[in-house]
């Protein structure tokens, strides 16, 4: 009896002497929610503050990056150098979208090494990396051919691009060959010599569509400038050249029609590409129906469209990948109103090219984007006659780039 009323007597003293909680004469009922509450309240606030911290930050980042790099005095890459026609198109942009944007201070041009945009298109990619990047980059559509060909030179991504402003203008195949060709004429396996700057040059959408056309194109390298072309052709070195439908067209055309030669067709791939010129043949899309209305060639249709709008692209004006959307429906915008500026429209009509800017270019873009079944196509077709064209092309003209 001692023992137990001494031990509920120590019991009681250590109750006693333990500190008291608050709300301890409370239901523990009614205290748990309230702790729960003020703490659920509490990580709440603590995290929506982080949350508002960290989007103002980020908004701050968003429009410091703007005001550099989409509206600020940021490098504008020309894909050639300053006596290209991306360089003449650059100089006279830049100082139109400078009075529309309202930028301070005024874009770098920034021209690069040679003709076919490939080291500048590089270049862009590269300093995205930079802070701040380039603005952005005006490119020849030859670039983008190399890449559709899948050029060991070409380390850019022209997908993740958003075109602005786009400057187009088709080209046409002439020559001295009967597009109907018989079948005796095809066993007979005669080849069909084309007139090319290089074997990845502008001048593969007339190969390409000889070879849908069933002629055997054989591309004979070195010839750069229309009059070089129009040379051999005269001298009957070749079958088959390409020239570009600027305003030279009627004069040289003229000459070689004095001297037996005839247009074939117009390498025009999009319907909002406008054609002023009298006496042109027909599409090469009408020539395929009225020629092989039965034997399409699978999925080099589509790949013909997409090479035949990256060479008709002299010059097109991209933003860089990730830009704001904001930033780009501005410059877009801005590249609409100076594209109805008198200076802008003679340019354009001085050559005969089409200007399309802001969203109007979307879709002219994204021909150059095809399928990867459609790109694979024309890579695998590209590979099969490579082989064939260099045996019969001097060593001296695949190794040297040929001069503008």
């Amino acid at each position: 009896m001692i023992l137990a009323s001494y031990a509920l007597n120590m019991g009681r003293k250590q109750k006693e002497d333990l500190p008291r909680l608050p709300h301890a004469d409370k239901p523990r009922l009614f205290v748990m929610p309230e702790r729960q509450l003020s703490r659920r309240v509490f990580l709440n606030t603590l995290l929506g503050g982080v949350a508002a911290i960290m989007a103002g930050a980020h908004t701050a980042r968003a429009e410091d990056s703007l005001a550099t790099s989409a509206d600020g005095g940021s490098a504008l890459i020309i894909g050639g150098t300053s006596s290209s026609e991306c360089g003449h198109w650059a100089s006279l942009l830049a100082p139109a979208l400078e009075e529309e944007l309202h930028l301070s201070p005024p874009l770098q041009l920034t021209p690069t090494t040679g003709w076919d945009g490939i080291t500048g298109a590089n270049l862009f990619d590269t300093q995205q990396q930079s802070a701040p990047g380039p603005v952005g980059l005006i490119v020849p559509g030859t670039a983008i051919l190399s890449a559709m060909l899948g050029g060991p030179r070409v380390h850019f991504d022209y997908r993740r691009w958003a075109p602005v402003f786009l400057v187009a203008q088709p080209s046409v195949a002439v020559g001295r060959v009967s597009l109907h060709q018989s079948f005796r004429a095809r066993l007979s396996g005669q080849l069909t010599r084309v007139a090319v700057s290089k074997l990845t040059g502008p001048e593969l959408t007339t190969v390409l569509a000889l070879d849908m056309l069933g002629l055997r194109p054989q591309p004979v390298a070195g010839h750069a400038t229309p009059e070089a072309a129009m040379a051999t052709l005269q001298a009957g070195q070749t079958d088959v050249i390409q020239l570009p439908l600027d305003a030279s067209y009627p004069s040289r055309i003229a000459t070689l029609q004095a001297a037996g030669f005839a247009p074939l067709f117009v390498n025009n791939a999009r319907p909002d590409m406008q054609v002023h010129q009298p006496n042109l043949p027909p599409d090469l899309l009408a020539v395929l129906q009225q020629e092989h209305k039965y034997s399409q060639p699978a999925f080099l249709l589509p790949a013909w469209g997409a090479i035949a709008a990256a060479c008709s692209l002299h010059a097109g004006l991209v933003l860089p990948a990730l830009t704001q959307p904001d930033s780009i429906a501005r410059w877009r915008h801005a590249a609409e109103v100076c594209a109805n500026r008198p200076a802008i429209q003679q340019a354009a009509a001085a050559e005969n090219q089409t200007i399309l800017a802001g969203t109007a270019g979307t879709p002219f873009y994204e021909t150059l984007m095809p399928e990867p079944h459609v790109l694979m196509a024309l890579r695998r077709w590209f590979a099969q006659s490579l082989p064939r064209w260099r045996d019969a092309t001097p060593p001296a003209l695949l190794s040297t780039p040929p001069t503008e």
